[in-house]
């Protein structure tokens, strides 16, 4: 680890016990107390019985409380899986400032670009089945798809597109997306882009490019992405309030409405059409209770679902990605990071490797990020932007890292609930 990450690693520690000693300084917080006898086991959550953890996860539940506030952020729900249980599961303020919609565990969001997690997994489902190979040409199975040249478009296969290494300019038409364009309108579109860089070099993302995979799938197996999402990933995974579509959400009875915000504060918003086009690239509906079924999958608890193969493909780096990039600012210092197939892959250090992905549209935002290794996650979903959103998946990670590791076990903790 090189000199500058150590002295930054000290200095977020110091950060961080003297937030957590400043608050033990203050008064006492009351006991956290279950709502319901058998909520824990209704929503199948598990008693944390490793104490130092549960001293952390009450660190971050009171950080994540006093963020919110000092923001006067509208609302948020938080996942956090341990060990392939679910070892936290809460939902914080309202789904509409100005009523008294409370968000819990079943209220669902837009994951915009947390919806790009899903399609690597569905494809691997898919080779699993001996239906598709990683290194497929696209055009096996679009045959009228089109780059701007021959030679781009017989080389472009599954893994570019997944990587967003298909040598496209950044964003390619996502401009259309947001003017309200289908998916199916803009597509054929791209054969008229100029290629700034060889299929296969280097990552630039995409919306458009990235839901070709949609169209992959669907050719090659004779039924729709999103009909195979539900029947092979979110019904198998657990996943009871996932859908697919802005009809789904519109006609959800327990939904959290997207907030803009301004000098006055923030206001809701409507619930916009614009990206369920591009399903693979932004289009999944979920709940916060989905979304801790879905980090057990991907930390490798449902193999009936996926083998562990097929996920360490999908989590194997294919480009590098500049630290630079605006994505992972807030998981600075990093000394490594690359794009592996929909995911992003971060290194702190060779001991501190994380799994991510963000996401934002239409007033949405979410985090996830999780460590294979040391089979922790954590999931965030809120309905507005806010400081809170970008910083709170880093929060929990350090308070993992550099805190857990050096407390003691105590023999009394306040029960944690699910509200």
């Amino acid at each position: 680890m090189n000199n500058r990450l150590i002295i930054s690693s000290l200095i977020g520690l110091g950060l961080i016990l003297t937030l957590l000693f400043a608050r033990r300084g203050a008064t006492a917080a009351p006991p956290i107390v279950l709502q319901q006898t058998n909520r824990e086991e209704e929503m199948g959550v598990s008693e944390i019985t490793d104490t130092a953890f549960r001293r952390i996860v009450a660190e971050y539940e009171a950080y994540v409380e006093e963020a919110l506030a000092k923001e006067n952020v509208p609302g948020a729900a938080v996942a956090i899986v341990k060990d392939g249980k679910i070892a936290y599961l809460r939902g914080f303020g309202l789904r509409e400032v100005g009523t008294r919609d409370s968000i819990d565990v079943h209220t669902v969001f837009r994951l915009a670009s947390l919806s790009k997690g899903f399609a690597p997994v569905l494809t691997g489902l898919m080779v699993q089945d001996g239906v598709l190979n990683w290194d497929d040409p696209v055009v096996r199975h679009v045959p009228d798809f089109q780059l701007r040249d021959k030679k781009s478009t017989e080389i472009l296969n599954l893994r570019h597109i997944l990587s967003h290494t298909t040598g496209l300019p950044r964003h390619a038409y996502s401009n259309l997306l947001n003017d309200g364009l289908d998916y199916e309108q803009i597509v054929g579109k791209l054969k008229n882009v100029k290629l700034p860089y060889k299929v296969g070099k280097h990552h630039d993302y995409q919306n458009v490019a990235y839901s070709l995979i949609g169209d992959v799938i669907a050719n090659s197996t004779g039924s729709s992405y999103n009909k195979l999402l539900a029947e092979r990933l979110f019904k198998p995974a657990g996943m009871k309030d996932a859908s697919t579509s802005y009809q789904e959400i519109m006609a959800s009875p327990n939904v959290a409405l997207p907030h803009g915000v301004s000098k006055n504060g923030y206001y809701p918003m409507d619930i916009s059409p614009r990206y369920y086009s591009a399903s693979p690239a932004a289009g999944v509906n979920a709940s916060i209770y989905d979304m801790a079924q879905w980090l057990r999958l991907l930390m490798g608890h449902r193999q009936e679902v996926i083998k562990p193969e097929t996920l360490r493909e999908i989590f194997t780096p294919q480009v590098t990605m500049p630290l630079r990039e605006s994505t992972l600012y807030q998981w600075r210092p990093l000394e490594r990071a690359w794009y592996a197939l929909g995911w992003r892959v971060m290194e702190r250090s060779d001991a501190q490797r994380l799994i991510y992905h963000g996401g934002f549209v239409n007033g949405y935002r979410g985090e996830v990020a999780f460590s294979p290794e040391d089979q922790i996650g954590i999931v965030i979903l809120s309905n507005s932007v806010s400081n809170f959103i970008s910083e709170s998946a880093p929060r929990f990670f350090d308070l993992y890292w550099y805190l857990y590791p050096s407390l003691e076990p105590e023999s009394e903790l306040p029960q944690l609930s699910i509200r």
